[in-house]
């Protein structure tokens, strides 16, 4: 079992686990989370200009990491209490539910990657909007030409021409989404660090969109997922399947208390190489506690975006678009439609990823682009020579070194593709160095 740490590698999209208070525009679809928090100061978004690239209109609340979070750079594995208001309605049917009332408050932006997720909810918009009479959504594209890897041109414009839409605004960047970029380096000074890193990243798209509404596909990969029923049916479903399938449906059969033997099986290739024997220890029973999932499909989906990595990062991204004067709408991380879908799909669940997607999507996607397995990958546009310098000439202070060793960490920054957890703390460093206060002042 591979394990990453969270890294957001899209306009939106948290890898593979991927709670605050906003201030800015009405958040009817999104309110469950943050009525754990307060009620939001509400900041009225700045007044209409024309072409722009504009700073921050509103006030956001972010939701930070303790002290031990901070230099693990992974949230605890416990769990968020979030009730959910259940609408009665299919899976479908509150996606549309959710989508027509964004759409209503344009101008709408869609973060389309050419991804499964951003594409599928694209679509449906578009499908919404022309249904009931409503200004199309604008699909928003950030393409970084100096990273071929990260080029899904081809998928964008497959969905482009099936939607039959004309206007696409396309972001091309060249280092505006590094980790100490412009754009970063003015949000540390902000608000501090925050969980993912990417949250101080996406200024750099927001700055260039009208204040109104910003969908985005984050949390699909968590919750339109096969999970480990997904595998069993797979295994069972085909008349003759092939090994692959019956390895996967055994594995994902086991009881938890295995699955947890097997990911401290491989403590050494998870923990990050630069923390300390007790550190690595403790990150290890995080990975652990998070690699554990229920057996049956609909317990597993409702569950999904309860831990608190998962909801960290949800909250942060979206006090992150709130911040330029736009409403978040993301429908697969609304728990309405998480519940909605366990709900309608049961205990046994529809399959995996792909058989949700046909599901849900059939109707306004072709198969090539619900079936698609393929993913770009952004690692490559975090780090540039702003990044290695820092990491050349940091002095080591700033991060316990009775949790970090600071030659290993630097010696991972200084890597071709450094460990995801590397993200973050190169950013809490900067922060340290630039005397910007962060949580590590607290006493342990």
């Amino acid at each position: 079992m591979k394990y990453d740490a969270p890294r957001m590698t899209e306009v939106g999209s948290v890898r593979d686990l991927t709670l605050g208070k906003l201030a800015s525009g009405p958040m009817k679809d999104n309110h469950i989370w943050w009525d754990i928090w307060g009620d939001p100061q509400h900041v009225p978004p700045a007044p209409r200009r024309g072409p722009r690239v504009s700073a921050p209109t509103a006030q956001a609340t972010f939701c930070g990491l303790t002290r031990a979070e901070t230099l693990l750079a992974l949230p605890a594995a416990t769990t968020v209490p979030v009730p959910v208001e259940r609408t009665g309605l299919g899976a479908r049917a509150t996606l549309e539910a959710i989508l027509l009332d964004a759409l209503s408050t344009p101008p709408c932006h869609v973060l389309f990657s050419g991804g499964r997720d951003s594409s599928a909810l694209l679509a449906l918009a578009v499908h919404l909007a022309r249904r009931h009479g409503l200004p199309e959504p604008l699909p928003v594209t950030v393409r970084h030409p100096a990273a071929p890897e990260s080029d899904e041109t081809t998928w964008q414009q497959l969905v482009l021409a099936h939607l039959g839409l004309r206007h696409h605004h396309v972001l091309e960047f060249a280092g505006e989404q590094r980790l100490l970029g412009e754009v970063a380096t003015a949000a540390l000074r902000r608000h501090g660090p925050q969980w993912p890193e990417a949250v101080q990243l996406q200024g750099a798209v927001y700055r260039r969109l009208e204040p109104g509404v910003v969908i985005s596909g984050e949390g699909g990969d968590a919750i339109i997922d096969g999970q480990r029923m997904g595998a069993i049916r797979d295994a069972l479903a085909l008349t003759r399947p092939r090994r692959r399938h019956l390895r996967q449906g055994l594995r994902a059969a086991r009881p938890n208390v295995l699955r947890r033997r097997d990911v401290r099986a491989q403590g050494p290739s998870i923990s990050p190489p630069w923390l300390r024997r007790a550190a690595a220890t403790e990150y290890l029973t995080r990975v652990t506690a998070l690699a554990q999932e229920p057996l049956r499909w609909d317990r597993a989906t409702r569950e999904a975006l309860r831990s608190r990595p998962m909801a960290v990062a949800m909250a942060n991204f979206a006090a992150g678009i709130a911040e330029y004067g736009s409403r978040p709408v993301n429908p697969f991380a609304d728990l309405r439609f998480a519940d909605a879908l366990a709900a309608e799909a049961g205990p046994l669940g529809w399959g995996d990823r792909t058989a949700v997607f046909r599901r849900l999507f059939h109707d306004v996607l072709p198969d090539r682009v619900l079936s698609r397995r393929s993913k770009a990958s952004f690692n490559s546009t975090r780090w540039g020579p702003e990044e290695r310098a820092f990491a050349r000439a940091w002095d080591g202070s700033g991060l316990d070194p009775d949790w970090v060793d600071a030659d290993a960490l630097r010696s991972a920054w200084l890597e071709e593709d450094p460990h995801p957890a590397a993200d973050y703390l190169l950013q809490v460093a900067w922060c340290q160095s630039q005397g910007i206060a962060t949580v590590l002042e607290q006493t342990p």
